[in-house]
């Protein structure tokens, strides 16, 4: 009942959604009883993915699978995390510009150095969802309902067609599971907001007469338009219609973090120069490394030494091996994409799985080993696979999978290419403005 008297913002365990809800906060003499965040997952944070608890080496790690990092430039969520008072440490060693991350033609748009939220007691990272999670406890503090687990299934008119009410007020469909049973009903809030990644939202019964043919046809757009000239050369491997099939993150997990040790002394930067262009090795696994995004930690009062060989084992640790765009199929098939992309193999489930990729490791940087004079065969072998693989739309399911999560999709437009926005589009006289705000009319 009380879901009926405010606001309902549902799929919304995501950054804009939380943040909406959270703001409505500082409205004065705003009750936030009749406020309701719903979530259709069992976790906060869409693809700011914060997984915890990983053991490793007698400690226990938060892996970051999805978004992970932040400049203060970025008024969101920058300044969100600031308000927080959340510690944070630069991403980097040496805390370089954001400018330097991105590869040619991206780059982002800020030069505050990139920054990460971390755990105050050990200086590593506290998860990304820890922004996310501090604002759901402010909005249930408040007097607000959070609730994990209920799924939007369909929107109506307010009222239902045989009582007479309104048309056009949107009634919204949950499902929700609880002692076993699972359970629909039907609510009338006031207001909604809905934070719905298109492919589960247009699907949904109701969405298409509620929102109109204008509105549904420019939120179904879909365009990926490469200008040509040699600063847009690699655009192309990284926007969704190149046809690769997943954005990945794949972390393996040593109880002797050997790159940390005076033999390797690997401890910042990437390899190759631009992970983002991983290399191809002959086991099918691609790699590219960045040595410094892993945390490791090291037994109370142990320094961070270790033979090559790992006979030391006082540092545990995760190494970030692959961070791109592919079409590999090893990572996905340590997932569960696209219902959930966290995917976790360890050496007592999946030996020959971690075998593999750690070899795949140790061939892409031989050349490092080689010219500081470390065996490969010397490095201890890794205990533990993570990863988190974001499918990506493709020609069978153009706006991505219908369930689940995707990698960030946008449109791209480029005007010399495919001329007006309404042509790309397919809609007459679509605007970049009309584009932005598709929100149907309120009901007369």
């Amino acid at each position: 009942e009380q879901c009926e008297r405010d606001i309902v913002r549902w799929w919304g365990g995501g950054w804009s959604g939380v943040y909406w809800a959270w703001r409505r906060l500082d409205q004065p003499g705003y009750d936030a009883s009749g406020l309701c965040l719903l979530e259709a997952s069992g976790r906060l944070g869409g693809r700011t993915y914060s997984v915890r608890d990983l053991a490793l080496g007698g400690h226990n790690f938060t892996l970051d699978v999805g978004a992970y990092r932040f400049s203060p430039d970025m008024h969101l969520p920058g300044d969100v995390i600031l308000k927080l008072a959340l510690p944070t440490a630069c991403y980097e060693p040496g805390c370089p510009s954001a400018k330097k991350d991105m590869p040619k033609p991206f780059q982002f748009n800020y030069s505050a150095p990139l920054r990460r939220i971390i755990d105050p007691a050990t200086g590593l990272p506290a998860g990304y969802a820890t922004a996310l999670e501090a604002m759901a406890r402010e909005i249930a503090a408040a007097g607000a309902t959070v609730t994990l687990g209920a799924e939007l299934v369909g929107i109506e008119p307010r009222g239902g067609a045989a009582d007479g009410a309104a048309a056009g007020a949107p009634a919204l469909r949950i499902k929700s599971a609880a002692g076993g049973a699972t359970r629909t009903e039907r609510i009338e809030p006031a207001v909604v907001m809905l934070n719905v990644p298109r492919a589960r939202l247009l699907p949904l019964p109701g969405v298409a007469s509620l929102l109109g043919g204008r509105v549904k046809s420019a939120l179904s757009c879909i365009r990926f338009d490469s200008p040509k000239g040699a600063g847009w050369k690699n655009f192309s491997r990284f926007h969704s219609g190149n046809g690769t099939t997943a954005l990945s993150k794949a972390y393996l997990g040593y109880e002797s973090a050997w790159w940390r040790s005076p033999a390797v002394n690997l401890t910042e930067g990437e390899y190759p120069q631009n992970a983002f262009f991983p290399i191809a090795t002959s086991k099918g696994v691609p790699i590219g490394v960045r040595w410094s995004d892993g945390p490791v930690r090291c037994a109370a009062g142990a320094a961070e030494r270790g033979a090559a060989g790992g006979a030391e084992r006082e540092c545990a640790g995760f190494l970030e091996i692959f961070y791109s765009v592919s079409n590999e199929t090893l990572f996905r098939s340590v997932s569960r994409a696209p219902v959930d992309p966290l995917g976790v193999a360890t050496r007592a489930t999946a030996g020959a799985t971690l075998d593999l990729v750690h070899e795949a490791l140790l061939e892409a940087i031989s050349p490092l080993l080689t010219a500081r004079g470390v065996k490969a065969a010397s490095l201890p072998k890794p205990s533990l696979l993570a990863v988190g693989v974001w499918t990506r739309p493709d020609a069978k399911e153009p706006l991505g999978p219908p369930v689940g999560y995707t990698a960030p999709t946008k449109v791209y437009y480029a005007p010399e290419v495919s001329g007006s926005l309404g042509a790309a589009c397919g809609v007459s006289g679509l605007s970049e403005g009309e584009y932005r705000l598709p929100a149907p009319p309120p009901p007369a």
